[in-house]
C-alpha cells in the first residue's frame, strides 16, 4: 500500500473509531465514496482493533483469584503465577505424586459461554496431542464445581520476554533458542496444528537452558487434509474477521484477518529472532494502528544496524522469515530448522578456530549490545548473560584475513582446484565379492581399514558393526553413506583367482557422489596386508588428514601377517556383532569363541585375536552365565596374553573393564572407567556407549550425555546405543527425553509403562502394563511398574504384597539386578516404608548402582526424604559421589 493510500485509511479509521458503532456504516458510505478496496481496509482495521481491545479488556477486568490452599480435586493451589485473556495460571501441588504443577483456570466470564469452554478444552487437547520435549506437557484437564482447568508440568525458569529485557544474547544463544522453538513448532505442524500466538511471553527457558513452548490456546488445525468431519472443522475455525494473538508478532495475513497456515508461525518466529538480536521488534509504532501499518507496509531495518557481527546468513534467514508474501517465506518449519542448524554448526567451527588462535590471556567480549524498547533506539551498555550459557567470542589480535584463510583450511578440503565441504566422517563398506560363496575377505579388508583409520583419531569412522549389514545387501555406496550419515564412503570389490587377488576401490564424496580417488590392485593373496597399507595411506592423503608420527604409525600397523588367521578373526568379529544376552545366547557366543581360537592357532602372537577372545569370555562371564566362574578365568588368561604381546590394543581394556564392572570384581566403577578411558586413548572411536553406561551408574549425568552423543556420532545406526539411551532416560526419570528418543529411534514404538506412570497418565500406564504382562506374566520390571501404579492409586496393601515377591529367585550377580532393586526401593518409598526403601537402596549401591544425582531428585523417593534412614544414606553417598566427580570431571 502506498503511503498516501495508508494516510487516507488511517484518517478514515480514526474518525470512525471516535463515533458510536451504529453510526459508522453511514460514515463509511460517505467517506469511502464507492472505493470498495478502501472500505475493506478500514473495516478490517476496525475489526482487528475491536478484537485486540476486547482481549486486553478481558485481561484487565475479568479476574477471579483462588486463594492459597484452595483444592481442585487432588491439586492444592500454592500461589498465582499470572493471568491472560482466558484464565489465571497458578502454581499448585499434586498431592498424589508430590510434585509441582501449573494449573490454568478458566475465568468466570468465559465459563458462561459454551463456545469459550470449547476453546479452552481445545487448547488442552491441542497441546496434549503433541509429544515433544520443547512443548509444555499437559497432564490432564478437569472440572471442579464450575471451574474448568488444565494441569501441566511446572517449569522453573524465565520467559523469553524476561531474558530479552534482562540480557544481551550471543548469536549462538539466539540460534540455540530459535532451533528449539522451531523444532517444537515443526512437530506441531507435523500434527497439523499451528500455534498462531508465538511471542516471548509464550516461550519459557528452563534454568538449564531448555526451551518450552506454551499456550496453544489459539491453536488451529491446518486445513486441506482428510479425516475430519464438518463439525470438527467448524470448531477449529475462527470467526471471519476475528484476529487473535498479539499484534507485534502477527503475520501480515493475521493482521488482515486472512487465512493462516504454517507460514504464519514462521513469520512470528522471525519476529522473535529479530527481537532477540536487535532488542526490539521489527515492526514498531506508538499505537496498535501504527504497528499494523508498519507490519503491512514497511520492511524491517537490517539487523546490522542494531548488533555488530551479525552473520550475513543470519540476516538472510531472518529476512526470509519476515517476507510479507507467505509464498516468499520458508514454506515449512523444517526448512527453517535445517538452515538454523547449519548456521549454528558453521559458527561452532569458526568459534573453535577463534579459541585456538586467541592469544593466551586475551579478554573476550560479547558482540551484541543491549537494546531497549523497539528498534528505534539503542544503548551501548553491555549486559552479561548467565555464566552457564555459551558466549560468542571475538578474535583479538588476529587479522580478519588470517582468520578467513584458516577457517577455509579447516572448514573446506581441496581436491585439485575444486573446493569440497570438510569430510568429518567416513564409512568403509565391505568390498563386494565377485566370486561365489562367502565374502569374509571383503569384510576383512573393510575391518582392517576401519581399525587403522579410526585409531588415528583424525576422522570419525563408522565401526564394522555399522557396515556389516552391507556385506549381503545390494545397496549402492552413496545410499549406504547417507543411511550411515557419513560424509565420504569407500566402496570396492574383491576377486580371487588361484593365489591371486584383484581389489578395486573407489572413495566417494557423499554430497555430490564425486570420486575423490579410485585404484585397483592385482597381487598375490599373501600380499593382502600390503593392499590394506596402501589403501589406508591413500584415504588419509585424499582426505587431507593431518597426522602426527604416532598417528602415522597407527595407520600402518598390521595386526597379523597370516591371511588365514585374519580370515578366522573376521568371522569371529562378524559373529560377535550378532551377540545376545542370557542363556539363550550361549551357543552363539561359544561358536564365536571357536573362530577366535582358530585364528590364534594359525598365529599364536595375534594379539588382537587374544583381545577379542577375552572380550567374548568376559561377555559370557557377565551377561550370559555369571554363575560360571570359568568364563571369568579364561577372560583373565586371554587379557594377560594380549597385554604381553601388545599393550596398545583398546579391546583389551574394554574386556578388562567389563569384568571390573561386575560381581566377579565387586562392581569397581572407578577402575572400570579408567580402563575405558585408556581404551579411548588408544582408539578415540571406541567404548563410548560402555563409558556412558558407567557414568550414569554413578550419577555423572553430563558426562553420560556427552558419551552417548559421541557414540551416536560414531555410529548413528547402533541399536545397542539407542536401547541404552532409552533405558538411561527412563531410569533417570527424564520422561520427555525418553519419549523423544523413542520416537526418533523407532517411530511408532509403544511407550513403556514407566513413562506413563512418571507423567501421571495412569489409564495409559495400566493399558501398557496389561499388554506387557500378556507377553511375559512374570517379568519383574513389569510387576514393579504394576506395584508402583497401585501405590500411586492408593492401593497400598495390594502394592506391598506384589513388591514382596519381585526379587525372589533373582540372581544378585546379574548385571541388571541392581536396577530392579532400585525400583523396589522406590516402591517401598511410595508406601512410606523408609526402612525397607533404604535397605534396598543400599543393596542397589552394593551391586553397582549409585546414581547420587538421581537419589537427589527422584520423585518416587520424596515420601521418605525426611526420614532419618534416608538422610543418613544420602550423607554416606555424598562423599563417594564427590570423589568420583572430582576424578572424572
Amino acid at each position: 500500500m502506498k503511503e498516501s493510500d495508508w494516510q487516507k485509511v488511517k484518517s478514515i479509521f480514526n474518525s470512525a473509531l471516535d463515533m458510536p458503532p451504529q453510526d459508522r456504516a453511514a460514515y463509511l458510505d460517505d467517506a469511502c465514496a464507492g472505493d470498495e478496496a478502501l472500505r475493506i481496509e478500514v473495516e478490517k482495521l476496525l475489526g482487528a482493533y475491536r478484537s485486540e481491545f476486547m482481549e486486553v479488556a478481558a485481561e484487565e477486568t475479568d479476574t477471579r483469584r483462588l486463594e492459597p490452599g484452595t483444592k481442585l480435586n487432588r491439586y492444592e493451589i500454592v500461589n498465582l503465577l499470572g493471568s491472560g485473556g482466558m484464565g489465571e495460571v497458578y502454581l499448585a501441588k499434586d498431592a498424589q505424586l508430590d510434585r509441582k504443577v501449573a494449573i490454568k483456570v478458566l475465568t468466570e466470564k468465559y465459563e458462561s459461554s459454551e463456545a469459550n469452554v470449547r476453546r479452552f478444552i481445545k487448547e488442552a487437547k491441542a497441546a496434549s496431542a503433541l509429544n515433544h520435549p520443547n512443548i509444555l506437557t499437559i497432564h490432564e484437564i478437569g472440572q471442579e464445581d464450575n471451574s474448568h482447568y488444565i494441569v501441566s508440568e511446572y517449569i522453573e525458569g524465565h520467559t523469553l520476554r524476561t531474558i530479552i529485557e534482562r540480557d544481551s544474547l550471543s548469536i549462538r544463544q539466539v540460534l540455540e533458542i530459535a532451533i528449539q522453538i522451531a523444532s517444537a513448532l515443526a512437530a506441531a505442524h507435523s500434527a497439523r496444528i499451528i500455534h498462531r500466538d508465538i511471542k516471548p511471553e509464550n516461550i519459557v527457558l528452563r534454568n538449564d537452558g531448555y526451551v518450552k513452548v506454551l499456550d496453544f490456546g489459539l491453536a488451529k488445525l491446518i486445513p486441506q487434509f482428510n479425516g475430519l468431519d464438518g463439525e470438527t472443522l467448524t470448531q477449529n475455525q475462527t470467526s471471519e474477521g476475528l484476529i487473535l494473538g498479539t499484534v507485534r508478532y502477527m503475520s501480515p495475513e493475521q493482521a488482515r484477518a486472512g487465512k493462516v497456515d504454517e507460514r504464519t508461525d514462521i513469520f512470528s518466529l522471525g519476529v522473535l529472532l529479530y527481537e532477540m538480536i536487535a532488542g526490539g521488534t521489527p515492526f514498531g509504532g506508538d499505537s496498535t494502528l501504527d504497528v499494523f501499518a508498519s507490519l503491512v507496509n514497511k520492511d524491517p531495518e537490517p539487523l546490522s544496524r542494531f548488533a555488530r557481527d551479525v552473520p550475513d546468513e543470519l540476516e538472510r534467514i531472518v529476512s526470509k522469515t519476515l517476507r510479507k508474501n507467505p509464498d516468499e517465506r520458508y514454506q515449512t518449519m523444517k526448512g527453517l530448522v535445517a538452515d538454523l542448524k547449519e548456521l549454528k554448526e558453521r559458527i561452532t567451527v569458526e568459534d573453535k578456530i577463534s579459541r585456538e588462535l586467541r592469544p593466551e590471556g586475551t579478554a573476550v567480549t560479547g558482540v551484541l549490545q543491549k537494546t531497549t524498547g523497539d528498534v528505534a533506539g539503542t544503548t551501548s551498555e553491555s549486559v552479561s548473560a548467565p555464566a552457564s550459557w555459551y558466549r560468542w567470542p571475538t578474535l583479538v589480535g588476529i587479522s580478519a584475513l588470517l582468520l578467513t584463510a584458516l577457517a577455509a583450511v579447516l572448514y573446506l578440503r581441496w581436491t585439485g582446484d575444486q573446493p569440497q565441504h570438510q569430510i568429518k566422517s567416513l564409512a568403509v563398506l565391505p568390498l563386494k565379492s565377485l566370486d561365489a560363496g562367502e565374502n569374509y575377505l571383503g569384510l576383512g579388508i573393510a575391518d582392517a581399514l576401519i581399525r587403522r583409520i579410526s585409531q588415528t583419531g583424525a576422522l570419525t569412522v563408522r565401526p564394522t558393526s555399522a557396515v556389516r549389514r552391507y556385506l549381503n545387501e545390494d545397496t549402492d555406496a552413496i545410499s549406504a553413506a547417507r543411511e550411515l550419515a557419513a560424509d565420504a564412503v569407500l566402496e570396492g570389490s574383491v576377486q580371487r583367482a588361484n593365489d591371486r587377488l584383484r581389489v578395486s576401490v573407489n572413495l566417494l564424496r557423499t554430497g555430490d557422489g564425486a570420486s575423490l580417488w579410485a585404484d585397483s590392485f592385482d597381487t598375490r593373496e599373501a600380499d593382502i596386508f600390503a593392499i590394506q597399507d596402501s589403501v589406508a595411506q591413500q584415504i588419509a592423503s585424499r582426505l587431507r588428514l593431518h597426522l602426527n608420527p604416532d598417528q602415522v604409525a597407527s595407520l600402518g600397523k598390521r595386526v597379523t601377517d597370516n591371511p588365514l588367521a585374519y580370515e578366522y578373526y573376521v568371522k569371529g568379529v562378524y559373529n560377535f556383532d550378532l551377540r545376545g544376552l542370557g542363556e539363550k545366547a550361549k551357543p552363539h557366543a561359544e561358536a564365536t569363541v571357536e573362530f577366535f581360537k582358530k585364528a590364534i592357532q594359525e598365529d599364536p602372537n595375534f594379539a588382537l585375536a587374544h583381545s577379542q577372545l577375552a572380550y567374548v569370555y568376559a561377555w559370557l562371564a557377565v551377561l550370559i552365565e555369571p554363575s560360571n566362574d570359568v568364563w571369568r578365568q579364561r577372560a583373565e588368561e586371554e587379557i594377560a596374553i594380549a597385554t604381553r604381546i601388545d599393550q596398545q590394543i583398546a579391546e583389551t581394556h574394554i574386556a578388562r573393564g567389563m569384568l571390573l564392572s561386575s560381581a566377579h570384581y565387586g562392581w569397581q566403577a572407578e577402575a572400570t572407567i579408567r580402563e575405558l578411558l585408556e581404551a579411548q586413548r588408544l582408539n578415540p572411536n571406541a567404548a563410548h556407549t560402555d563409558l556412558a553406561g558407567e557414568y550414569y551408574h554413578i550419577g555423572l549425568d553430563d558426562l553420560t550425555d556427552r558419551e552417548y552423543r559421541k557414540a551416536l556420532e560414531i555410529d548413528p545406526t547402533s541399536n545397542w546405543t539407542k536401547m541404552d539411551i532409552r533405558y538411561y532416560y527412563i531410569n533417570y526419570r527424564r520422561y520427555d527425553d525418553y519419549a523423544t528418543a523413542a520416537q526418533n529411534f523407532i517411530p511408532g514404538e509403544p511407550l513403556w509403562a514407566q513413562y506413563y506412570i512418571g507423567k501421571g497418565l495412569f489409564a495409559e500406564a495400566q493399558t501398557a502394563i496389561e499388554k506387557e504382562l500378556i507377553l511375559d506374566p512374570t517379568d519383574p520390571y513389569t510387576l514393579s511398574d504394576k506395584a508402583k501404579l497401585l501405590a500411586l492409586k492408593g492401593n497400598a496393601q495390594e502394592a506391598e504384597a506384589l513388591i514382596a515377591g519381585i526379587l525372589e529367585g533373582r540372581d544378585r550377580r546379574n548385571r541388571t539386578y541392581h536396577h530392579l532393586v532400585y525400583e523396589v526401593a522406590c516402591n517401598y518409598a511410595l508406601l512410606g516404608k523408609s526402612a525397607q526403601a533404604v535397605e534396598h537402596l543400599r543393596e542397589a549401591v552394593a551391586t553397582g548402582y549409585c546414581p547420587y544425582t538421581l537419589f537427589e531428585r527422584d520423585q518416587y523417593l520424596n515420601p521418605i526424604r525426611n526420614s532419618p534412614e534416608f538422610i543418613q544414606f544420602m550423607a554416606d553417598m555424598k562423599p563417594v559421589y564427590e570423589r568420583r566427580r572430582n576424578e572424572f570431571r
